[in-house]
């Protein structure tokens, strides 16, 4: 028994308590270091706002209609008829009528109201840069729609994998808490045995 005893506490709670330490080292490391390559997943990475210099690369040489799009002639004449839409001034002699209002609601359908301010204000900046650029407004505002469709959509998936990459990452963060915990705990039942039989022994 002497020997047992001796073998227990000069070799195997020495080893436990060395690889208990290990773990916890090497398991904090992991942790501090994973929060580190991952810490960009909690920032979005997918921007849904679109700039006059990726229109004026799609308008140019071939520019494209849009099925949705707005009408050439600026009519001022049916503006009361036309949805209710509060618009920044350099919109609103495009959206005047009925039939182009409507259809920028159209392409605003589904957003909440802090996304359609954002949708407003980008096509504004748009809007505005081909006006100084002499591009061709109705074509710009059309392809606009095009493309700020298709970098909603991106925003929006980009938006759904960042919220499950989180997710995974949390769980392995907890995960990691709670074997530290555990690897700490197996050091304060070490250190209790310890004190144990020297009381014992006393």
């Amino acid at each position: 028994m002497a020997l047992l005893e001796t073998v227990e506490t000069r070799l195997l709670f020495r080893l436990t308590r060395f690889l208990a330490f290990v773990v916890i080292l090497a398991l904090s490391l992991a942790l501090v270091i994973g929060a580190v390559i991952f810490a960009g997943d909690l920032i979005p990475n997918q921007s849904s706002d679109v700039s006059f210099n990726e229109i004026s690369r799609e308008l140019h040489p071939a520019p494209e209609s849009n099925q949705h799009g707005l009408n050439t002639s600026q009519s001022r004449e049916d503006s009361q008829s036309s949805p209710s839409l509060d618009l920044p001034f350099v919109l609103q002699p495009y959206f005047s009528s009925s039939d182009n209002r409507a259809v920028l609601m159209q392409h605003m359908e589904g957003l909440d109201s802090s996304e359609r301010i954002e949708y407003l204000n980008n096509l504004s900046q748009v809007v505005q840069e081909s006006k100084s650029k002499g591009e061709d407004t109705t074509n710009v505002i059309n392809k606009y729609f095009e493309l700020k469709q298709t970098q909603i959509a991106l925003a929006k998936a980009d938006s759904a994998a960042r919220t499950i990459r989180q997710l995974y990452i949390a769980a392995s963060a907890l995960s990691i808490m709670f074997l530290i915990a555990l690897a700490s705990l197996i050091l304060v039942l070490l250190a209790i045995e310890r004190n144990t039989r020297s009381h014992a022994i006393t």
